[in-house]
């Protein structure tokens, strides 16, 4: 004969599986069933469900063991533990940063949600600005065009270059993108420093502008004003 198949249950006397039971050599028509098995087939087992054997029949239960749900006042994840109902004030559904539980959704916590994407929108504006400053400058005060580099140190080394009033070799980098110490009169330092200085003064000014429109948006609450500003904003 061919095994039968029989229903595994844990000790809960939750279905876990199928199982096989052996016919009895000594007996016939007697099967040697597996312990915590029983013969009757359990329902068809919906999400979220458990089927439970009470001894005589089968019942479905909540289930959400293994899976994670989310306190509907603070967000936090919880693991669930254990068979039954979700705990009071939990959800399976989890929120998106700067959301808030409403109505029996997870909504967006629009006063957060501004303050948070001002400060990363000022963050970017900072960031933008100090990448143009610190990435070099060009200026044709040699007659040709070539690029000075503009780090802190740079600007520092160049200031202080300025400051001696003499002819000096600076290094700047040529069209052809070679960089060398190139004879420099005392003017030309000085205009290779004050304009840079007048470069970095408008980007400074700029990004001053766009965190006061930044600043407008936060005080109206305005969400879709703060996304559309960013350092490409073309300022009137």
């Amino acid at each position: 004969m061919q095994p039968k198949i029989v229903y595994q249950t844990d000790h809960l006397g939750i279905y876990t599986g199928q199982a096989y039971a052996d016919p009895s050599p000594l007996e016939e028509g007697v099967w040697l069933i597996p312990r915590g098995c029983v013969q009757t087939a359990p329902p068809a087992i919906p999400e979220f469900k458990a089927a439970h054997w009470d001894g005589l029949s089968w019942h479905l239960i909540d289930s959400y063991l293994g899976l994670t749900a989310y306190n509907t006042q603070t967000g936090e994840p919880l693991s669930i533990d254990r068979l039954g109902q979700l705990p009071p004030g939990y959800t399976l559904e989890p929120p998106a940063p700067g959301q808030i539980w409403e109505n029996g959704q997870w909504v967006d916590d629009i006063p957060a949600t501004v303050e948070r994407r001002y400060q990363e929108r000022v963050q970017e504006i900072d960031a933008c600005c100090s990448l143009q400053i610190t990435s070099g400058y060009w200026s044709a005060v040699l007659g040709a065009e070539h690029r000075y580099s503009t780090t802190l140190d740079d600007q520092l080394n160049l200031s202080g270059a300025a400051a001696l009033g003499v002819d000096l070799t600076y290094p700047c980098t040529d069209l052809a993108g070679i960089k060398a110490y190139r004879a420099h009169t005392a003017a030309q330092l000085r205009q290779v420093t004050d304009d840079f200085t007048r470069m970095k003064l408008q980007l400074l000014q700029k990004s001053y502008s766009l965190k006061e429109l930044l600043q407008q948006a936060r005080d109206a609450k305005d969400l879709a004003g703060l996304e559309a500003i960013s350092w490409e904003t073309t300022l009137v």
